[in-house]
């Protein structure tokens, strides 16, 4: 784990894959927040507004289009 990373960063990936179906989440080495479903790649400086991505991005049935969200 790098100097980035918290012991809440695990606690915060918990929380988003029990919030969200079907998407995998992470944190880089870069220090951004990550989301992935099938083709669809979110990434965002905070888990807040990754959260609010991933929401407007909207249920499974759209996945699969290949859209990048990044900041």
């Amino acid at each position: 784990m790098s100097d980035m990373h918290t012991p809440r960063d695990g606690d915060r990936l918990v929380q988003l894959t029990s919030e969200f179906d079907g998407w995998h989440f992470g944190r880089g080495g870069s220090g951004r927040w990550w989301a992935v479903r099938g083709n669809d790649l979110v990434r965002a400086e905070s888990v807040e507004e990754l959260r609010h991505r991933v929401r407007e991005l909207g249920p499974r049935e759209f996945a699969g289009r290949g859209r990048v969200w990044s900041d």
